[in-house]
């Protein structure tokens, strides 16, 4: 039997992952699911009209658009009472003063749910998107500490930096919405045979094809959404008359287009031949990724909950660091959110924007420093974009100086921004290259603080995570057992925020229940301190380094590094110049110093 082909256009991603979840339970359906948003929604709909879907499934407002432009039923995946009840319990674990603010699909419901429990809820109805805005920013004024809120509203109030949790259909509403759908396409039969046929050929075929009309519009396609969108924006700016073969760069991956025109009933279109050219260097297997602003924007705002783990201080902060530097070191423990606060410092730079180059130190050895200083096609000279460093501590003292050196000598800072995170450790900094980087570059220094210092803040930090969790998990869960609550207040988070959100998950997998129990909580965190002390194990067997002594040098320290670790890989060069991340010819130079 013929399988039914569904599109699911989810506005966030935790719904989309709730989708194809929930879809496994029917056999008779096959589902893609993408995310997108309203008019992107919208315009990914129609992108995608040529595959041969039955039916639609999407939600609200992105559901209420595509209705608009789609010519195959579009069904609505709702919000149930459960949904909303199950969002109002979560919140009471964080606070009593809270506000609903979603359109009327919602607050209907909820009218009646705080009228029967005699529930005091602020309850705010909207007509449309621009008016968040200012309900929310009134809200914000009033001290409010959490709003239940739609997708569409979520958005607006993480931009704003204010808590929320997301009211989201469950399981039950997802099921109905595929029920439905099936339901109707069984008794649907619109596919005409010659379309049909052209688009198996089309599909089948290993060459990527697109065709475009005069307008720009998808006439038929078998390339995936991102990189269609991204082609369509090149050749809206180039002269296809003069011009009919290209060369782009898609995430990390190089395309040729050539481009041919035909015309049929008067009217014009474009077919596009691409092909896949080998992968730069720059791939993010190599350690360096590209980031565009849009794309930020996107991981923070669509990645529900993302930056609501930065402390209001550290926002504040960091908006007054960027009016004098352009140059920031994030540094704290392992786990603590850092990367997030460079991104959200990246978004609230007023220049060099560009891109957000983003280079793991851990993989930042000669090689790859040779290629982005490289003076014809070298990244560091390019201009007008942001330097993301992390895991910086994790530089070797050689480059760290080329770095240093290279960033002034080059005047990278005047047309460029320059963002590191650092993890601190317990047993220090034996290179300096904390000290070191803040003295010389002038930077400002932006600290993450640990979950051992955030205690006050525990609670909300716990029903956060729960609330992201739990769709992300596609669970039922509600909340802590207070006796479980108060053992992970008590338990020390080596790894912080990361540590935390592996037990958290762990935990609403494992529940079975709508509260999660002390004795639940009380094996896994003793399964977390045999992993924590495994991990003390292996990394009291690293080669003990040498007490400062005021008379020596840098070059004395770090040639009693290399020699300790030299004695540790008996004697082996070969591995030891890799462990430091060095050259063996730099190795032979500090071993022959006399």
């Amino acid at each position: 039997m013929k399988q039914i082909r569904l599109l699911g256009i989810a506005p966030y991603e935790e719904l989309n992952h709730s989708m194809f979840i929930t879809a496994k339970d029917f056999e008779e359906i096959a589902i893609d699911i993408y995310t997108a948003d309203l008019s992107e929604g919208q315009q990914l709909a129609q992108s995608l009209a040529h595959k041969d879907y039955d039916a639609i499934i999407s939600r609200g407002g992105t559901a209420s658009m595509i209705q608009e432009v789609a010519s195959i039923p579009v069904f609505d995946v709702s919000i149930s009472i459960y949904d909303i009840l199950s969002a109002i319990k979560l919140a009471n674990n964080y606070t009593q003063h809270i506000a609903i603010v979603a359109y009327s699909s919602i607050t209907k419901t909820a009218h009646l749910i705080c009228d029967v429990l005699q529930y005091n809820i602020k309850i705010i109805t909207l007509e449309s998107p621009e008016q968040a805005d200012l309900v929310l920013d009134d809200l914000k004024r009033e001290h409010f500490d959490l709003v239940l809120c739609d997708a569409i509203t979520n958005q607006t109030a993480l931009k704003k930096s204010m808590n929320t949790l997301l009211i989201t259909s469950g399981v039950e509403s997802i099921t109905n919405a595929y029920q439905q759908a099936i339901t109707f396409v069984k008794y649907l039969n619109t596919i005409k045979k010659d379309n049909y046929l052209l688009h198996q050929i089309i599909q089948n075929q290993s060459q990527q094809v697109l065709i475009l009309s005069q307008q720009g519009d998808v006439i038929i396609s078998n390339v995936e959404a991102s990189l269609q969108k991204s082609i369509k924006l090149l050749l809206s700016k180039k002269n296809l008359e003069k011009q009919n073969q290209f060369y782009h760069t898609h995430k990390g991956q190089t395309y040729q287009i050539k481009v041919h025109s035909f015309y049929t009933d008067n009217n014009s279109y474009w077919h596009c031949d691409i092909k896949v050219n080998t992968p730069p260097i720059t791939g993010k297997r190599f350690g360096v990724h590209f980031i565009s602003q849009k794309e930020a924007e996107e991981a923070i705002s669509k990645k529900l909950l993302s930056t609501s783990f930065i402390q209001e201080k550290n926002r504040e902060l960091t908006k007054n660091l960027l009016k004098h530097y352009n140059t920031m070191l994030i540094f704290g423990e392992s786990g603590t959110a850092k990367t997030s606060l460079a991104y959200s410092a990246f978004l609230q730079m007023k220049q060099h924007k560009q891109n957000l180059i983003s280079i793991d130190c851990h993989q930042l050895n000669e090689r790859l420093w040779k290629y982005l200083s490289n003076n014809n096609n070298g990244l560091l000279l390019e201009a007008d974009n942001t330097l993301l460093l992390t895991h910086i501590d994790k530089l070797n003292i050689p480059i760290c100086q080329q770095l240093i050196q290279f960033i002034k000598d080059s005047n990278f800072l005047r047309h460029n921004n320059l963002l590191m995170t650092y993890n601190t450790k317990i047993k220090g900094d034996p290179f300096g290259i904390f000290e070191h980087i803040v003295s010389e570059l002038n930077c400002a220094s932006l600290y993450s603080p640990s979950l051992a210092e955030r205690h006050n803040e525990f609670t909300s930090i716990i029903t956060l995570f729960l609330n992201k969790i739990k769709i992300e998990c596609n669970s039922q869960v509600i909340g802590l057992e207070p006796e479980a609550l108060e053992r992970l207040q008590n338990f020390h988070w080596s790894e912080n925020l990361s540590q935390l959100e592996r037990v958290i998950t762990k935990l609403v997998l494992s529940t079975q229940s709508y509260y999660i129990s002390e004795h639940q909580v009380s094996e896994l965190l003793q399964e977390e301190r045999r992993h924590i002390n495994s991990l003390t194990m292996i990394q009291s067997e690293i080669p003990i380094i040498p007490h400062l002594i005021e008379e020596k040098t840098l070059f004395d320290y770090s040639r009693d590094i290399i020699l300790a670790t030299l004695e540790q890989n008996k004697g082996n060069q070969t591995k030891t110049a890799k462990q430091l991340g060095i050259s063996r010819t730099t190795l032979w130079r500090y071993i022959k110093y006399n």
